[in-house]
């Protein structure tokens, strides 16, 4: 099953490859064929790493990270149909792993998660829209186990089976973790509501 930006339905003999003629080209050392995998991938990533790790910078250069990582390591994908599986592993490794070597609390942007709250069907604060600056720090302390989960089901509206498809979870396990991010987002929500002055200490970067 393939995420990325559909092919555009030109006429069949000059349509552009598909997914798996391009890793497998790209993985014989094509590098034209990578280029256009990472045009595929490259905005949706650095969206993604931008989300999970709440900066704009750390997310466009760990994307880059995880491109060059991918370049590197294409010959252990034994499987080219699950690229963009095997693409979202490395880089959701990469933003758990930039989050343990630092301590700073990042806030992850809120537009796009707010506006795609009520598609999710949810009920709590995380339909307050004007008190955004504190969901952000809330969401930014929802265990990472869960977070990817929230972000892909609420923001990129992939489905429950998408989403265990590219993060290589058993899909019987994504509803309760989007069940329990959502538990845990109003618990720590609450938590920084009752603590003063929690969006001027905790909302900008120190």
């Amino acid at each position: 099953m393939e995420y990325g930006i559909p092919d555009t339905p030109s006429s069949r003999s000059g349509s552009p490859p598909d997914e798996r003629t391009l890793v497998l080209r790209a993985r014989d050392g094509d590098q034209l064929a990578f280029e256009t995998l990472y045009e595929r991938y490259n905005d949706r990533l650095c969206r993604y790493l931008t989300r999970m790790t709440g900066d704009d910078g750390v997310g466009c250069e760990l994307t880059q990270e995880v491109f060059l990582k991918a370049w590197e390591a294409l010959l252990s994908l034994r499987d080219p149909a699950r690229f963009a599986s095997w693409l979202y592993r490395i880089a959701t490794n990469r933003a758990h792993n930039h989050q343990q070597h630092t301590k700073l609390l990042h806030t992850i942007p809120w537009e796009e998660y707010a506006a795609g709250a009520e598609t999710a069907g949810a009920t709590g604060p995380e339909e307050q829209v004007e008190e955004t600056e504190l969901l952000k720090l809330a969401l930014a302390r929802v265990s990472p186990t869960y977070r990817p989960c929230l972000i892909l089901y609420v923001i990129e509206e992939l489905s429950q089976r998408q989403i265990a498809e590219l993060l290589q979870i058993k899909e019987s396990c994504i509803g309760k973790y989007i069940s329990r991010g959502r538990e845990e987002l109003r618990q720590i929500y609450w938590r920084l509501s009752n603590e003063p002055d929690t969006v001027k200490r905790g909302g900008k970067r120190g």
